[in-house]
């Protein structure tokens, strides 16, 4: 497999340096190495027109702001000119403010950080992160919790999964748990879109002379999109203008993500309501029934072996009648009782040789019981063929929205990120500055010592959350 990815990775680059040759030799655009920007000015009128709803604008880059940075931003947005002990009480309160949000999206996902294998008792530190510096502390103490975890499994010779990975649609990526399908490029380049469109126009608000804006490949892929804006003005700007024209972007894929969230909730509600309107009968009569089809001894994840308590009780062939006294017909069912407070306890009603049983099982720390279930399909009922192909055309929208939220929040992180080149390098560079007051130096020298702390310090994190692609 690793050999594969190798071969992919080469192949790709040449080709790429193929096209980035024929860019830059028939036409006008800028290449660099294998990175080609294709510009364009056609836009431009569009963010002149948007650039005029000041106070939409303004209060959606506070929120972006203060989201990316936590209580850091909000003391540089409003506790600078306070006295001491009210900008500290600020600070404080700011602080358990944005603890608390990360605290309430924990209990809405089911507990999906608190009780994360990975996360384990380092939560509280993560909440505190998130309070913090927002989303770029959240990331930032991911990163340190996973480069933590390789180091210490290399030393005990395991091999753990990676921290960060290329997502590059239709590639399977070694020791990454998901690919991404081939029309999340699709999503992908609407992401970046509304990503640099969002600069474009926050920077037309604060005045700021956008000359072009484009698409950015790799080769022959689109990796990002851009504004080109008047780089010496907005180097000369005051920071407060400068701040919401860099958020600006990251903010934007905040709230796609949100929408998109709720776009596919509500799909999701729909679709057997849609389903039963359009084929009758269809969803409860597929299935007959669900089966073990097979028992796992035990289960790994991240180079970390987690024990089956399904191993030992359950037996291939054994058809689950319900769990915990819910009663199960199809697999979706099964699902949904499973998921239930996933780390709980659950008493499985089983028939097994004409025999009724009752086993209860404790998930392991995967919220896992190790066996695989298949639904027992009901040949009596006969099901009409275009089902098959509404079914699919479900599955691919449901996935395209599924696709638009992940990735809007993974563009949104690694864009919150304090460093450079992102937009999140930046922010922090100015963000940060009212802290080392206790250096004599000007304000532009803090600013590259920020700059240079934050991208060692994240480079290194990089690389070491990167290595069990390679080794």
């Amino acid at each position: 497999m690793e050999f594969d990815f190798v071969f992919i990775i080469l192949a790709f680059l040449l080709i790429s340096l193929g096209i980035t040759y024929l860019i830059k030799r028939f036409t006008k655009n800028d290449t660099y190495y294998l990175i080609s920007l294709i510009k364009s000015v056609k836009p431009l009128p569009f963010f002149d027109r948007m650039g005029k709803h000041h106070k939409f604008l303004d209060v959606f880059a506070t929120i972006g702001i203060i989201f990316g940075f936590g209580a850091v931003a909000i003391d540089f947005l409003y506790g600078g000119k306070l006295p001491k002990i009210k900008r500290a009480l600020l600070f404080i309160v700011s602080f358990f403010a944005m603890s608390s949000i990360i605290v309430f999206i924990d209990f809405a996902l089911g507990n999906a950080f608190s009780n994360n294998v990975l996360i384990g008792s380092a939560y509280p530190l993560l909440v505190a992160s998130f309070g913090l510096m927002g989303l770029s502390g959240f990331t930032l103490f991911s990163l340190m919790m996973q480069a933590w975890e390789i180091i210490g499994k290399y030393l005990l010779g395991i091999r753990s999964c990676p921290g960060v990975a290329p997502l590059i649609p239709g590639v399977k990526i070694p020791g990454v748990p998901i690919t991404p399908p081939l029309h999340a490029w699709i999503s992908l380049i609407i992401i970046l879109i509304v990503h640099e469109g969002m600069h474009g126009i926050l920077g037309r608000r604060h005045g700021f002379k956008i000359k072009s804006t484009g698409v950015i490949l790799f080769g022959f892929l689109p990796i990002g999109a851009f504004v080109e804006p008047d780089e010496k003005a907005v180097n000369k700007a005051a920071d407060e203008k400068v701040l919401p024209f860099l958020a600006a972007g990251p903010t934007a894929n905040l709230a796609v993500m949100f929408l998109t969230g709720l776009l596919l909730f509500g799909a999701i509600s729909l679709v057997n309501p849609i389903t039963d309107s359009l084929y009758p009968g269809v969803q409860e009569n597929f299935f007959s029934g669900v089966k073990v089809n097979s028992v796992l001894e035990e289960t790994s994840f991240c180079g970390t072996i987690y024990q089956s308590s399904a191993f030992g009780n359950l037996e291939s062939g054994d058809i689950i009648t319900g769990v915990n006294g819910i009663p199960i017909n199809t697999p979706n069912e099964l699902f949904s009782e499973i998921q239930t407070n996933r780390f709980e306890e659950k008493t499985f009603s089983l028939k097994r040789n004409g025999e009724l049983i009752d086993l209860t099982l404790q998930p392991n720390e995967m919220g896992q019981y190790g066996f695989v279930p298949e639904g027992i399909r009901n040949e009596g009922f006969e099901v009409p063929e275009s089902y098959f192909t509404y079914g699919m055309i479900i599955s691919l929208i449901l996935e395209f929205i599924y696709w638009l939220v992940l990735l809007n929040f993974l563009i949104a992180l690694i864009n919150f990120l304090p460093m450079n080149p992102f937009d999140g390098g930046r922010m922090a560079s100015i963000l940060f500055v009212p802290y080392l007051g206790f250096l004599k130096k000007s304000k532009e020298e803090k600013k590259k010592i920020i700059s240079k702390v934050f991208l060692y310090f994240i480079l290194a994190l990089f690389i070491i959350n990167a290595l069990p692609l390679f080794f």
